[in-house]
């Protein structure tokens, strides 16, 4: 199994049924080769597998204020910042107490990583389970990437992840996924006057 999946806290708990990082495509074991002079992630947006999001109880105006001001504006210096927001959210989608109304609002339709994220940790809980660690920082390198021909922008990035330890309702421990490096690309579009993520695919060193 690819290490893209690394992430899926409920793979195991619901049997080994994995669903890959790199949902752009929505293929559970993509081969990809990373590459520095990349600029953008390949994208083949694909129907998202239905989800339940969590009820919203705060209004566009309240969420797009959570959102860095770094992080507001139409440019590539900002959507980098966005970029790095977005995915600072992803682990705490499986933490105890997780709230996913933020990661749901600022996730296009099209966006099949997103899907699966909230699927999984609607998963996640069902099973009283949680998450630790998942941490992301992000490389010296500078980003690449832009606005695109079709309209979108594109950022694709260095990271380094820690590794994630999943413990079940009696507080045993499941199962850690060791960390790693690599890069991650998104695709962005500013709607409405805020981003939203159309597709993020992670690319391993390893």
């Amino acid at each position: 199994m690819a290490r893209l999946s690394r992430f899926v806290a409920v793979v195991v708990l619901l049997g080994g049924a994995t669903v890959s990082l790199s949902g752009c495509t929505g293929d559970s074991d993509p081969v990809v080769t990373p590459s520095a002079s990349v600029t953008a992630p390949v994208v083949t947006p694909s129907p998202p597998p239905s989800v339940s999001p969590s009820p919203t109880t705060l209004s566009d105006e309240e969420l797009l204020a959570l959102i860095p001001e770094n992080a507001r504006a139409e440019n590539f210096g900002s959507a980098v910042n966005f970029a790095r927001y977005f995915l600072d959210q992803y682990p705490s989608l499986f933490y105890v107490g997780a709230e996913t109304e933020l990661f749901n609002h600022l996730s296009a339709d099209a966006c099949v990583f997103c899907a699966n994220a909230l699927a999984n940790a609607e998963a996640t809980e069902a099973a009283t389970a949680h998450n630790e660690g998942g941490a992301f920082t992000w490389s010296d390198q500078a980003p690449l990437g832009g606005l695109d021909d079709d309209g979108y922008w594109y950022v694709t990035q260095g990271f380094a992840v820690t590794d994630t330890t999943t413990y079940l309702e009696d507080g045993s421990e499941h199962k850690t996924e060791r960390g790693g490096t690599g890069e991650v690309g998104l695709k962005l579009a500013f709607d409405g006057g805020g981003w939203r993520v159309h597709g993020v695919e992670f690319v391993y060193d390893d």
